[in-house]
């Protein structure tokens, strides 16, 4: 296979592309060695045919030697024609004399060259045997030869004795080449000509443009994304605190029971889209900071398994679980493996007709050192096509995007797992025998150790369960149905509850009730909650108040800000109740 660039041999130049035309300016016999050989060597190696036009700067016979020395097998490669020495009477005398015959006799060279089974043609000539009668004519010849190169597998060095260069002649010499060389100070340095600055500067302005503008559609849709997280969330809140007012105030009714049922689990299912949206954003753009610690692998598996539960039992789905019988300890982010495990297992029931089996098994992948362990989840769904197994863990990839849309989901859930275990330093696969014959994929995660980890001395109790004491609470929201449905829900926990939707009402509201927990929006009308709590904080009368953000944002940079604000919690909508039972609980 042909390439499209070629060593030139030369350290100070390295690649170029084929079609390149450069110059050297050299002021003594040994500049031209220090090149020439390097670069001729190079090209006999990558198999390019080869033509040296000499001078009296350096003859025939003593590039030959020159050649020979550094190549002991030289006279081989000189033999097969794959290299040829020229004074440059016998050469330019053998083309023609005329410089459009010996411009011709170079392209002659290179059909040859490519019809040989060569990479290309190499090519120099030296130019001490002109005089400056002939200058004008011969820099015209330079200029054909510079455009008529960039066509054709050629590689093209000019030497130019700087002894019978005047200033003007090396600004000539350098207009009529892509680049030139020359040694300053004992070092090769490269000078570029007007032409090929202006196009590097272009290419450079444009890639810097381009750049600019793929980093501010990366932001726009990053921000897009934010806000319609923010916008989705916020729905979702009321409809999941209604569904939490059903479930404890509703008749014991079957058809109620399987109605609230199914809002629960479809309020969860969009949050999960949501928030997989939103994952996948920061961590292709390296934004997820993993919070690490030693965890027991199966405390992952067990997290994995209680979120997909609702999802399998629904589908009627076996799941069986295998695990190695010693403890394996790794270091990880608990959240984000568990993460990872459930992924898979939702991976497995949407592609899977109902009543079927997931396998979720590890296993240490190396049983004399433990290095590595191998989590698989195997189902028996429909499989996954040769072709599309290399693709599986791209971004927005799905097996099927048929219309009728069954299996739901926005094919981001394995490229959020693949990028995932790759921060972890492991590595994901997916194996299949074809469409329906089921798929198995398989996380290799290192492994920190195996066994139990040495628990405490002394350790507390868990403490036992005890009632929520009522708390004077204020929930603030300019979402009515929101703000109103967590009101209920709070009222019917046992909680005194007051009702806020804006900024300066909160504050006012918070000024009378003194309330000892504050659940406060931050995108309220007339005064954002992050201005609120600021205030708040301030204020000597609110010491001791618990101040928990509960918003559609949910960003790093929400967060951080929120910690800046004064806030204790930040919880995204909507609102896990139990996790706000106990938040309050422990206020």
């Amino acid at each position: 296979m042909n390439r499209s660039s070629t060593p030139s041999g030369i350290e100070a130049i390295g690649e170029v592309p084929f079609g390149t035309h450069f110059c050297q300016f050299y002021r003594s016999k040994q500049d031209l060695v220090d090149t020439l050989g390097p670069y001729f060597l190079e090209g006999l190696r990558n198999n390019e045919l080869c033509l040296w036009v000499t001078s009296e700067s350096l003859r025939a016979d003593e590039a030959r030697a020159l050649l020979r020395e550094a190549l002991p097998d030289f006279d081989a490669y000189e033999a097969s024609g794959q290299i040829g020495i020229y004074d440059f009477l016998d050469w330019y005398l053998k083309s023609g004399g005329t410089p459009p015959q010996a411009l011709q006799a170079w392209l002659d060279h290179e059909r040859l060259a490519m019809e040989q089974g060569y990479q290309g043609l190499r090519l120099t000539g030296d130019t001490a045997w002109l005089d400056s009668s002939g200058w004008d004519e011969f820099v015209a010849y330079e200029q054909a030869v510079n455009g008529t190169f960039r066509n054709f597998r050629i590689v093209g060095l000019c030497t130019y004795s700087l002894e019978k260069c005047s200033a003007e002649d090396v600004i000539d010499v350098c207009s009529s080449h892509q680049f030139a060389l020359t040694r300053r100070q004992g070092k090769w340095e490269l000078i570029e000509s007007s032409p090929l600055k202006v196009a590097k500067s272009e290419l450079e302005r444009r890639v810097e443009e381009r750049t600019s503008e793929l980093e501010a559609a990366l932001r726009a849709r990053d921000e897009f994304l934010a806000m319609l997280a923010h916008e989705l969330r916020n729905p979702l809140a009321p409809i999941r605190n209604a569904a939490q007012v059903i479930r404890l105030l509703g008749p014991a009714n079957g058809h109620m029971t399987w109605a609230r049922d199914v809002i629960d689990r479809q309020v969860h299912q969009l949050s999960r889209l949501v928030d997989d949206l939103l994952d996948v954003s920061r961590v292709t753009r390296g934004r997820v900071e993993l919070h690490k610690e030693e965890i027991d692998l199966a405390t992952v598996v067990a997290h994995a398994v209680e979120t997909s539960r609702p999802w399998i039992d629904e589908r009627r789905h076996t799941l069986t679980v295998s695990l190695p019988n010693a403890p394996v300890q790794l270091h990880a982010d608990p959240a984000r493996l568990s993460q990872v495990v459930s992924n898979l297992l939702n991976n497995a029931c949407k592609y899977m007709e109902e009543g079927g089996r997931i396998c979720l098994t590890a296993e240490q992948a190396s049983e004399v050192n433990a290095s590595e362990v191998r989590i698989r989840v195997k189902d028996e769904g429909i499989g996954i096509p040769k072709e599309m197994l290399p693709r599986i863990f791209e971004l927005f990839t799905q097996l099927n995007r048929s219309l009728d849309r069954s299996e739901g989901g926005l094919g981001i859930g394995l490229a959020l797992v693949c990028r995932l275990v790759e921060l972890h330093g492991g590595k994901v696969q997916a194996f299949s025998d074809g469409p329906g014959r089921g798929s198995e994929l398989v996380v290799t995660l290192p492994v920190l150790r195996v066994g139990k980890v040495p628990q405490p001395a002394s350790a507390e109790a868990p403490a036992e369960s005890r009632p929520v004491p009522g708390r004077r609470v204020l929930v603030a929201d300019d979402n009515r149905d929101a703000a109103e449905s967590l009101g209920m829900l709070l009222e019917l926990a046992g909680h005194e509850v007051r009702l806020a939707f804006d900024g300066q009402e909160t504050l006012d509201a918070a000024g009378d009730f003194k309330p000892e927990v504050l659940l406060l929006d931050i995108g309220l009308p007339r005064m954002d909650g992050f201005e609120v709590a600021e205030r708040l904080r301030k204020d000597s009368r609110h010491d001791g108040m618990l101040l928990v953000a509960v918003t559609g944002y949910g960003t790093d940079s929400d967060r951080n800000r929120g910690r800046s604000a004064g806030f204790d919690h930040h919880l995204v909508k909507p609102v896990d109740p139990i996790v706000l039972r106990d938040l309050i609980a422990g206020s």
